[in-house]
């Protein structure tokens, strides 16, 4: 299972540089100077997916490598990163992607950390191929033992056929042959059945009797109709009679149908049918020899499934680390905008159409951020807790964006009962679950209709709901006036992956992701559907012993400052620290600015007046916490800040003050504060120096 990247960039020292970066982040590269080199890595399996620049390839080098990818197996879908100029044929950079197949396309200039992320995220895909070789291989392996299964029965049911002919032949000769004939014929685990053109059995075995009694109900008897006998169910009279049907008129088939009661049983079975000729070869009936292959059909179904889930879960792979990339930057890019408009706001406060502009674009802003609080969410790279929140109070700030989510065409109710208790869950996952049901609610009414969400405190008693221990619990119902579910579908309505819309429409991980939410957060999730009556989703959350943490908007006032003092602000991205700076010196304090965590620590070693590092977590060479932990090495107490547009904070670096992008001035001011605080850690006398005013 090779996990590493070959790289084919022929421009300059493009490809020296990709294969450092990645080298840094301890991704393995087999550097390639040549196509013939790249082709013959992957001929020796030495890589699991390359990174090539669009300029790389000669007519014969590509076709060459579209040959290779052709050749690939079933299971296997190589991950190839396309390298290309944003001045070039975008027409041509996207046919040589097609051609390419499982393409992610790079635009050049290139962020290290956008390499990166794309270059994890393909042998990440490729590593799940070989898990999926593996599991489809075990599958295989079943199949070829129901294959060998198959042949054994073909082989007897050959045998018996045999017998049959030889039957026929040897009729008139001796009654002791027959004899021996209908007791193999009665004594096989095969159902053999006889009927005339009228659907009437001439012949039947023990096997086919007892087969048919135990999933219809009915005996078959020598002369009987087999359509008169299952008069009392007349849909699956029609299914004997379009069987037989083709049969009785002549035709000699192959096929597998299911079959039975299902108060009963119903199995699949693969009947093979023969025409039934008398002595003058005229044409009385048909006969047929079938076999119970519902282990068969399933192992089939199984593999199928698996297949699916293996498609699904690559897809879902790519979309999260795409997903979360975008918002990475994209809060890159607020953090500035963020930034200016505070710092604007506030210098004209006297100016009434200015402040009212620039709130509007604020307002938007903060919308943004929203958005894209949502996106990290998505792709599981935001910081996420549980926190002790008011269930209605967070609806009622999301009611707009649920109303903007489902659309004109469906009306929204919100119930919500008085002094509300509080629940323990994460707010950011419970708003991703509310948007999921309501979605959900809205494709089953496109119509139009009726949503309704009402939160309520119940008081809950032993097993009177599933998977719930006796006890208060906030009733979160999102009720819809849609199309409902059968039994069917709503049995396996949470099971991941299960989904009843069309390829492309939905990945059936919807209920399942709000099922796990309940759960680990100590409840259930209980759904309730019939046909024609809409479906109700509710989320039970067991009430939380305490006060509800107070859900507020961005703070607009900048806190005070104890003392001003000198900070180091390290951000590799020059637009963001140069915001950030100015944030700062508003507020009193001597800035001095790094692009890197190097330059950051040569900074420190000739100032030993700074008191904080405020630094960005995500950096090429050095990242944030690995800067503040060297910091602090050379200062012991150094306080520090860690600005972050997506980190989950693990282990030691859960300890570091912690800002997420975008931010205002207030809470840059705010985490600043509390910093300084703390009280003074960097003894100046001691070096001798003193701050500068």
């Amino acid at each position: 299972m090779p996990q590493t990247l070959g790289i084919l960039a022929s421009t300059g020292r493009d490809g020296a540089v990709i294969a450092n970066i990645l080298e840094r982040s301890l991704i393995d590269v087999v550097p390639c100077a040549t196509a013939e080199e790249l082709l013959d890595a992957l001929e020796r399996s030495r890589v699991g997916g390359i990174i090539v620049a669009e300029e790389a390839f000669r007519q014969a080098d590509l076709e060459r490598l579209t040959e290779w990818l052709t050749r690939q197996h079933s299971w296997s879908d190589l991950p190839v990163i396309l390298l290309t100029r944003k001045s070039a044929n975008s027409a041509a950079q996207m046919s040589l992607a097609q051609s390419l197949g499982n393409t992610t396309i790079l635009e050049r200039p290139l962020f290290p950390a956008t390499l990166v992320s794309a270059a994890r995220a393909a042998l990440r895909a490729r590593r799940k191929q070989h898990e999926a070789e593996e599991q489809i291989a075990q599958l295989a392996a079943r199949e070829l033992e129901l294959s060998q299964e198959r042949a054994r029965l073909a082989a007897s049911e050959l045998r018996l056929r045999e017998a049959n002919e030889k039957l026929g032949q040897r009729f008139a000769e001796a009654l002791s042959e027959k004899r021996v004939l209908a007791d193999i014929v009665e004594g096989t685990d095969a159902f053999v059945q006889v009927a005339d053109l009228n659907y009437r059995w001439l012949a039947i075995n023990r096997a086919a009797r007892d087969e048919f009694e135990r999933i219809f109900g009915v005996r078959p008897q020598i002369g009987d109709s087999m359509l008169d006998v299952l008069d009392h169910a007349p849909e699956h009279r029609k299914a004997v009679q379009a069987a037989w049907g083709r049969a009785l008129a002549g035709e000699e088939y192959t096929e597998v149908g299911e079959f039975g009661d299902p108060s009963r049983d119903r199995r699949h079975y693969e009947m093979k049918f023969n025409t039934l000729y008398d002595e003058r070869g005229e044409r009385i009936g048909a006969y047929q020899f079938v076999h119970d292959v519902t282990e068969r059909v399933e192992n089939q179904r199984r593999l199928s499934e698996a297949q699916n889930r293996v498609h699904e879960m690559a897809k879902l792979e790519t979309l999260g680390q795409l997903t979360g990339g975008v918002a990475h930057d994209f809060n890159n890019l607020l953090t500035p905008i963020v930034g200016a408009l505070d710092l604007l706001h506030r210098k004209h406060e006297g100016d009434e159409r200015a402040r009212r502009l620039i709130s509007g674009a604020l307002q938007a802003s903060e919308r943004a951020s929203i958005l894209v609080q949502r996106l990290l969410s998505f792709a599981r790279r935001q910081h996420l807790e549980a926190r002790a929140i008011n269930v209605g109070e967070l609806i009622e700030g999301i009611r707009d964006l649920l109303q903007r989510s489902i659309g004109p065409h469906v009306h929204v109710d919100v119930e919500i009962e008085n002094q509300l208790p509080a629940a323990k869950i994460d707010p950011n996952q419970l708003e991703l679950a509310l948007l999921n049901l309501a979605v959900n609610a809205s494709d089953a009414m496109s119509g139009g209709g009726r949503l309704s969400i009402k939160v309520e405190t119940r008081e809950i008693g032993d097993q009177q709901v599933d998977e719930l221990k006796a006890g208060r619990y906030i009733r979160l119902s999102v009720s819809d006036t849609g199309t409902g579910m059968d039994d069917a579908t709503l049995q396996r309505a949470i099971e991941p992956f299960f989904t009843t819309k069309g390829p492309g429409e939905g990945t059936g991980l919807g209920l399942s992701m709000v099922h796990g939410l309940a759960a680990q957060s100590g409840g259930t999730l209980n759904v309730v559907s019939a046909p024609g009556k809409g479906t109700t989703a509710e989320i039970w959350l067991p009430v939380f012993d305490g006060d509800a943490d107070v859900l507020v908007g961005a703070e607009s006032e900048v806190a005070h400052q104890p003392r001003q003092t000198a900070i180091l602000l390290v951000d590799d991205e020059d637009v963001v620290r140069r915001a950030t700076a100015d944030m700062l010196l508003e507020i009193g304090h001597e800035v001095l600015q790094a692009n890197s965590g190097s330059a950051a620590l040569k900074i420190l070693a000739e100032r030993p007046d700074i008191e904080i590092l405020v630094t960005d977590y995500l950096m090429p060479g050095m990242r944030g916490a690995e800067l503040v932990n060297r910091a602090r090495e050379m200062r012991p107490g150094m306080k520090a800040l860690l600005i972050t547009g997506y980190a989950r904070m693990t282990g030691g670096q859960a300890e570091i003050a912690r800002l997420a992008k975008p931010f205002r001035a207030a809470d840059l001011a705010r985490e600043i504060a509390k910093l300084l605080s703390e009280g003074k850690v960097v003894d100046l006398a001691a070096h001798g120096k003193r701050r500068p005013k």
